[in-house]
């Protein structure tokens, strides 16, 4: 073979090696898995940025529009209650303008989009005579949002399973996570072994400036892992975990359950924890009435 066809078939296989690697290159890594799905961002839950009056100051019989815009940053499902003021006391009247989008159809964070509501409403002072003999007053009021929504850990606790002649030491692992809302944290000691009962702890601790409301009710993922009954459900019976339970004074909840599986072989189970709730927030804003 002489040096061109050499040469030729170098270049041949250098084309065909270059675009095996670029093919290589596009596809996925195969490393996408739930420890990479990113969690609800710290701190934020539906956010309030912003509550305002056009005039901080105004005179009797005066009318100013209140702005209230909040985003949200819930990856889980919202259902948004109707958005009001209150504490007006006596020298103010409102008129709600309505919200944009309306409070149902408020949605869901995505990886990309974190929906924004604007409320507003009119305000207006009190007329002359309701005002009386003062130079000026200040007053306040205060918006009641509502909403319904929850927390889950998007990574999991991994819990392993073994049969208990291949246990020989055990090691606490826990996680914590949180929306801005609520913080909680699960712990359990694993290995666990095969037929056995062990308890798992939780706990759940209001976060932010608003209020766990009612009740907290929970999901438990998978149910085998929970269910100890075996009729397919999580009901709280005997050492199950329970299905809901009060919110205490300042929103706090610790409780113990156990978790237990039948096999033969080493395996992990990825443990997922949901917890919802109704919160409150009630953000407040003061003006000036005066009294020219």
């Amino acid at each position: 073979m002489d040096n061109k066809h050499i040469i030729l078939g170098l270049i041949a296989f250098t084309v065909i090696v270059s675009g095996c690697s670029s093919v290589t290159d596009a596809l996925p890594s195969g490393n996408s898995n739930t420890d990479s799905q990113p969690e609800q961002i710290p701190g934020k839950g539906l956010e309030v940025t912003g509550f305002s009056i056009s005039d901080q100051t105004l005179s009797p019989g005066q009318t100013a529009e209140v702005t209230l815009t909040m985003q949200n940053y819930h990856r889980e499902e919202i259902e948004l209650g109707e958005v009001t003021l209150y504490d007006l006391g006596p020298l103010l009247t409102k008129e709600k303008q309505g919200c944009t989008p309306d409070e149902e159809d408020l949605e869901a964070a995505t990886d990309n989009v974190n929906p924004i509501i604007e409320c507003s409403w009119e305000l207006t002072a009190p007329s002359e005579n309701m005002v009386g003999g003062f130079s000026q007053r200040s007053a306040s009021f205060t918006a009641n949002i509502p909403y319904e929504t929850s927390i889950q850990n998007y990574r999991p606790l991994k819990v392993e399973f073994r049969p208990l002649q291949d246990i020989n030491s055990t090691s606490q692992k826990s996680i914590s996570f949180t929306n801005g809302e609520v913080d909680v944290q699960a712990s359990v000691e694993t290995p666990v072994a095969f037929g056995e009962q062990k308890t798992i702890s939780f706990n759940l601790k209001r976060a932010g400036d608003g209020r766990v409301d009612e009740e907290y009710s929970f999901d438990y993922q998978p149910v085998a892992v929970f269910d100890l009954n075996g009729d397919d459900e999580v009901t709280g019976e005997g050492a199950e975990c329970p299905e809901s339970d009060e919110v205490i004074l300042g929103g706090g909840l610790d409780f113990s359950c156990s978790i237990s599986m039948e096999g033969t072989s080493s395996e992990v189970r990825n443990v997922f924890f949901t917890a919802s709730y109704k919160y409150v927030k009630s953000p407040t804003l003061g003006i000036t009435i005066v009294n020219e």
